[in-house]
């Protein structure tokens, strides 16, 4: 069947860039393949794989032989690159620029097979440095040359290039790269291959060994999967599966996340914001977001705040009209907010009254001094934001604001956790004595949420509360 599949592509991919399709496409697609050698088998099966997704699917791909058409202009007209079979080393100056900046900016995203980690000096080559950072800093060392079946094991069922798959499948007959080290420490590893497993038995093993991997420290969403020698690969629905999600993932955007702070504000108002920003950039690789940050509020306006989609506010607000109406524009657009503590802090003088309806209806009207600890009581279990927590838990040390009236009596806020009333009195200086103190809620008018957490350097330290603020985020951005 293989043979006269290769030679009903070898009759049709004449050209150096074929087009899979002519409809008006959702996405764009470039695979880079060798002309000819000993993956070729795989290729071909590839491309009649990949012209029946790409119809599905509704996106283009282009296929290219070397990398000669590769410059700056030339990607910019694709969302992902594929490199299907194509070592990392020979490639022309200006695609190693083009291909770098690519990468490095977002511009599109990548997903790369069995040769892409072929990385050392070959034939009169360099290694490419570059190119073996993004692979996690490995090194090819040798691989096994009677081709063995082993299972593979999903690491990380969550991530969206492994949903649906098995978490154990078999790889029938591969040629199983050895590097001189794991590049774990480096990367997110989706699935590893159980050493053990292999049939028949080698003793030619690295210990840890992963085969699927994202490098989370790069702008543009990437995955390296090792699978990619056989052309039987394409009758493994687990393998087919894998290569589906990671079109459908890579070939889309890192959402873009912009939070805005101050850094002449009250002192502990400015350590949370310090942390939190320390706590996103780290939350940014794991969940595959870009995150920057900002202390300039006139970045709040329209034609900027069109490039992302979600805003943080961890210690302030809008400084004057003309952001206000930025931002409203924004949110009543469809925009995504996450607010900390102050960032919601209204009273008589702030005269925003659509923000107030924004936070429904509540304002300002007291708090507790010191910060302290407080109880917490869950009462949204089922929400995305509140799903991974217990019942009740106990938050670091923070000022608790009471507000007037309680959220909670507008029809369109959804309370998700509560300040439980066992905490009450609660404060030395500046006693809550009584009250319902809504800590977390959203207005579902609009694709927002607010936390009351947010002073002083204590917030990040509860793994519980962390929960929180992660899926807070995710829950934004995936709505």
């Amino acid at each position: 069947m293989w043979k006269w599949q290769t030679l009903l592509w070898t009759a049709l991919l004449s050209t150096d860039v074929i087009t899979a399709q002519t409809v008006p496409p959702k996405f764009r697609v470039v695979a880079l393949a060798e002309a000819g050698g000993i993956h070729r088998p795989f290729v071909d099966a590839a491309k009649i794989w990949l012209k029946q997704e790409a119809q599905a699917g509704q996106f283009s791909i282009d296929y290219i032989e070397d990398t000669a058409p590769i410059n700056e202009e030339f990607l910019s007209r694709y969302q992902l690159f594929i490199q299907l079979n194509y070592p990392p080393y020979g490639w022309k100056p200006a695609a190693v620029a083009a291909f770098e900046k690519y990468i490095e900016q977002g511009k599109g995203g990548w997903i790369g097979f069995h040769h892409a980690t072929l990385l050392g000096e070959f034939d009169g080559y360099p290694i490419w440095p570059w190119f073996q950072n993004f692979m996690g800093g490995i090194r090819y060392k040798q691989y096994i040359r009677t081709f063995v079946s082993a299972t593979v094991k999903v690491e990380d069922p969550a991530h969206p290039v492994m949903r649906g798959v098995d978490l154990s499948f078999q790889v029938k007959d591969e040629e199983w790269y050895i590097y001189d080290k794991s590049p774990r420490p480096n990367v997110q590893v989706l699935a590893s291959v159980n050493e053990d497993s292999y049939q028949p038995s080698s003793e030619i093993k690295m210990g840890d060994h992963p085969v699927v991997w994202t490098n989370p420290n790069y702008k543009a969403r990437n995955v390296y999967i090792f699978m990619g020698h056989r052309p039987e690969h394409f009758q493994n629905p687990n393998f087919t599966k894998l290569f589906h999600n990671a079109i459908q993932w890579a070939a889309q955007p890192l959402p873009r996340v912009l939070a805005f702070y101050s850094a002449q504000t009250e002192f502990d108002h400015v350590q949370f914001a310090n942390q939190a920003i320390g706590h996103f950039r780290e939350a940014a690789k794991k969940d595959s977001f870009q995150f920057e940050t900002t202390t300039n509020w006139d970045d709040l306006n329209t034609a900027n705040l069109a490039g992302y989609q979600l805003v943080l506010w961890l210690n302030d607000s809008p400084h004057n009209q003309a952001q206000r109406d930025a931002f409203q524009k924004y949110m009543s657009g469809g925009g995504a907010w996450l607010g900390f503590h102050a960032a919601a802090y209204n009273d008589k003088d702030t005269h925003w009254p659509w923000f107030v309806d924004f936070l429904g209806g509540a304002v300002f009207y007291s708090n507790n001094w010191p910060p302290l600890p407080a109880k917490l009581r869950v009462d949204g279990g089922s929400h995305p934001v509140t799903a991974h927590l217990p019942a009740a838990f106990t938050s670091p040390a923070n000022e608790w604001y009471l507000w007037k009236p309680s959220p909670r009596l507008n029809q369109n806020i959804k309370v998700l956790v509560t300040l439980d009333p066992s905490n009450y009195p609660i404060g030395f200086k500046d006693t809550l004595t009584e009250g319902d103190l809504p800590v977390v809620w959203t207005n579902t008018k609009y694709r927002m949420l607010y936390l009351n957490m947010g002073h002083g350097d204590k917030i990040f330290t509860d793994k519980t509360q962390n929960l929180i603020f992660e899926d807070a985020l995710l829950w934004l951005l995936n709505q």
